[in-house]
């Protein structure tokens, strides 16, 4: 059955057309639209990633919270929740979401954002990881 199984993926895989990503079509976004447009689209990133750090990192607050009180509520079963368990609870449920949050925060903070902007004032070139994040939707009002 697996066999079966690997027999078709590797089938499946080798019949489709396999292209590499072009680096132009990132650079074609910013040629579209006016030096004034693209700031705005820029700033509209940065506000959203910082929006959602914000809340990934609540989030993560709130889990952690929450497994932090059942652990505590749990101290009087006569069968308590080993120490192990809650400490993972806390990393997996808190911890991963807030570390998410301040990634983000951090990566689209005000002073990368203004980084960002007056490097694209003056020489009129994005960093690669806000350039492929540019869509249409960005320049839209």
């Amino acid at each position: 059955m697996t066999k079966r199984v690997l027999v078709i993926s590797c089938m499946l895989l080798l019949s489709g057309k396999i292209q590499a990503q072009s680096a132009e079509k990132a650079e074609l976004r910013t040629t579209n639209f006016s030096r004034a447009d693209t700031v705005q689209a820029v700033q509209r990133i940065f506000s959203k990633h910082r929006a959602g750090g914000w809340i990934w990192t609540t989030a993560g607050a709130i889990l952690a919270g929450r497994v932090a009180s059942a652990a505590i509520s749990n101290s009087s079963d006569p069968l308590p929740t080993p120490a192990s368990q809650t400490i993972t609870g806390l990393v997996v449920g808190g911890g991963v979401p807030a570390g998410i949050g301040i990634s983000k925060l951090v990566r689209f903070s005000n002073a990368k954002e203004e980084q960002v902007l007056s490097l694209y004032q003056n020489t009129g070139v994005l960093p690669r990881y806000i350039s492929k994040r540019l869509k249409t939707k960005h320049f839209k009002s």
